[in-house]
């Protein structure tokens, strides 16, 4: 089920750490990339161009062109934020861990690719995070938050990795995020709560995704 809200462009530039991560790592990989092709450059240009050299530079340079080629399929991948929450399913997350500058978030999520397919395949996820605005750092705070599918095995129906969004994170109307709260199952918050100390087992899996 997704939760239908006006998103705050504004306050989301300000406070989302998914996109926050995701600038990053655009950023990142770019200079990366055009580091390698200075370097391969420089190879070139001041250094004896004997074949193991040249080699050494084509290899650098396809090198660059892998890293140039992921950032732009990462920044394909990622949707305006509006589009994000209208088609991201509503999920309880609560606040599992708390350390000296972050939190670690639990959400419970569904697995599966197509929601009409199968029974729900439930499982626990979890995301490392700076703040969530107006949540307290006390750990069994409840933030709503949607669900944002990632990697999965070609071929599969499942997930294999999911990344809770919190819903604060764009918008600051309290009244939007209580209603939020409350669309989400008595049954759902219940069933995450219970497994709340389930952070160590959690990580202990490859991409932090625990199945129920």
């Amino acid at each position: 089920m997704s939760f239908h809200f006006p998103v705050d462009i504004a306050h989301t530039k300000a406070n989302n750490e998914y996109y926050r991560d995701a600038r990053r790592l655009i950023v990142s990989s770019g200079i990366f990339s055009a580091l390698l092709i200075i370097g391969a450059a420089l190879m070139i240009l001041f250094l004896d161009r004997t074949p193991l050299v040249l080699g050494g530079a084509m290899v650098v340079l396809a090198i660059a062109i892998l890293y140039i080629g992921v950032t732009f399929q990462v920044r394909r991948s990622i949707k305006p934020p509006q589009e994000l929450y209208d088609s991201s399913p509503l999920v309880p997350a609560v606040v599992a861990e708390v350390n000296e500058r972050t939190m670690v978030l639990m959400t419970l999520v569904d697995i599966r690719r197509d929601f009409t397919v199968g029974k729900p395949k439930r499982a626990l996820a979890l995301r490392t995070v700076t703040t969530v605005s107006g949540v307290p750092r006390r750990v069994g705070a409840r933030i709503p938050a949607i669900a944002v599918a990632g990697a999965h095995k070609s071929g599969t129906e499942f997930y294999d990795e999911v990344t809770p969004v919190p819903i604060a994170w764009a918008t600051r109307d309290k009244s939007v995020i209580a209603k939020a709260s409350r669309q989400i199952a008595h049954d759902d918050w219940t069933l995450l709560e219970s497994n709340i100390k389930r952070v160590d087992d959690v990580r202990a899996t490859k991409r932090d995704l625990l199945l129920l």
